[in-house]
């Protein structure tokens, strides 16, 4: 708990990834790729549970073995390609009112794919969203600078020329003369519970950022970010 309120933190890791099979269970430096996030929910100071949402009793069984909660199994229809984050988020609020009588203040969403966040970030976020009196919600951002739109250009439809989205002019630009614009990373989510169940998202007027650098911010989509975020793990988080 955090000021007298208490927090839910979600997993939730289905099996049925087509784009990397199996990827929420695929060995990242010698651990599931979902057991990062569960000790890093674990590890927290204010975090009350950690549950992990799955469609699969193996999933199930690796989550219990690292110590997280999964009391149940997500049904079928909450477990599809088009099945939403927020479907499977509701579930879970559910199980823990109705089954367990336990409802939560605020509600906590590591997903498993952004395996570089720490425990410090949680905490750090948890704090900054009680502290500020406009917010009901927060989700992480990274800066975005090679994306920037003032770099960025489109190819026209027949020529394949380019077209300056911002820049028109193609005036050389000096990076620190842009703006700072920002892009939602995945790393941590947090909002207040019946925030979230009205929004039924964590994006909206009353969201604030939580910057993250960019290392934290690598999602496992491909094998390709698997590589990049071995090495970042090796670099930054495992101690030797």
């Amino acid at each position: 708990m955090y000021q007298n309120k208490s927090f839910l933190a979600i997993i939730p890791a289905r099996s049925g990834s087509k784009g990397l099979p199996d990827k929420n269970i695929k060995d990242l430096c010698g651990h599931p790729l979902m057991a990062w996030s569960i000790k890093a929910g674990l590890g927290s100071k204010y975090i009350d549970r950690v549950v992990v949402s799955t469609d699969s009793q193996e999933y199930a069984d690796i989550a219990k073995s690292y110590g997280a909660e999964a009391p149940f199994l997500r049904p079928k229809e909450l477990s599809l390609d088009t099945s939403t984050t927020f479907d499977s988020i509701k579930h879970t609020i559910d199980f823990y009112q109705n089954e367990l009588n336990q409802i939560f203040d605020y509600i906590v969403l590591l997903e498993p794919t952004s395996p570089l966040r720490e425990t410090e970030d949680i905490d750090n976020a948890i704090i900054t969203l009680i502290s500020n009196q406009k917010a009901s919600s927060l989700v992480s951002v990274c800066k975005s600078e090679s994306q920037n739109p003032a770099f960025l250009v489109r190819l026209t439809n027949h020529s394949q020329l380019i077209e300056g989205y911002i820049n028109k002019s193609f005036t050389p630009i000096r990076r620190q003369d842009i703006e700072d614009f920002y892009f939602f990373d995945g790393t941590i989510y947090v909002s207040e519970t019946n925030s979230l169940l009205q929004h039924q998202n964590f994006y909206h007027k009353n969201t604030m950022g939580y910057v993250v650098p960019k290392w934290k911010s690598l999602e496992v989509d491909d094998e390709d970010d698997f590589l990049m975020i071995e090495a970042m793990m090796k670099k930054y988080i495992i101690k030797e």
